[in-house]
């Protein structure tokens, strides 16, 4: 057997297993042990390949955190349309936050506590601001979307598609209650609600 796959599948089945418990424990409530257990191997199997709890999950944040770097940069063309970017940055990054549910509260709590992290892996995976100001500005003077500062546009973006995740907890209690399956099938419907907001609320007035 070829041991760099095997290796390869033993990470691959460690990443997955702390990914499952993370999202039901989150970073503090998480064990070394549960860990091993999901993954259907030996604590010091688990300490070989990450020797802390931290490591593993710096190592799986900033692989998602990457994805969302990078799917943020392809979106962005700078003689594209803004509405497809709309739709293909929405579909993409909330596609990642199902997979990913603790990123968002994970990000908040690392700008509170260790902010430096964030500034240091922001610039070690750039995104293309430039690229999309003169994307914006494009679609402004071609009359496609209404003015406005285009960092006010992906903060706008950004902000609709992470607080039902952050404030998921809260949905949960208030809205869906008596029917917890609800809060999933809202979060599915969000996708579409997002993208319609925003080539609603974009387009000039005729």
């Amino acid at each position: 057997m070829d041991k760099g796959k095997t290796k390869h599948n033993t990470e691959q089945q460690i990443l997955e297993a702390a990914r499952t418990v993370f999202i039901r424990k989150g970073l503090d409530g998480a064990r070394m042990q549960e860990i091993a257990d999901e993954a259907g191997i030996n604590k010091a199997l688990l300490h070989y390949y990450f020797r802390s709890k931290e490591k593993l999950f710096n190592h799986i944040f900033e692989n998602a955190l990457a994805d969302i770097f990078e799917i943020i940069n392809q979106s962005i063309h700078e003689e594209g349309d803004v509405y497809v970017f709309i739709e293909t940055f929405v579909d993409h990054y909330l596609t990642i936050l199902k997979k990913n549910p603790f990123i968002p509260n994970f990000i908040f709590n690392e700008i509170n506590s260790h902010p430096e992290r964030i500034g240091l892996f922001s610039r070690k995976i750039k995104l293309n601001i430039p690229g999309f100001i003169r994307m914006t500005e494009q679609n402004i003077a071609q009359k496609k979307m209404i003015s406005m500062p285009p960092e006010h546009l992906i903060i706008d973006l950004l902000g609709m598609c992470v607080f039902p995740y952050v404030a998921k907890p809260l949905l949960e209690d208030v809205f869906f209650r008596d029917h917890p399956a609800g809060a999933d099938n809202f979060l599915y419907e969000r996708k579409q609600h997002i993208i319609y907001f925003f080539k609603k609320a974009l387009q000039p007035k005729q």
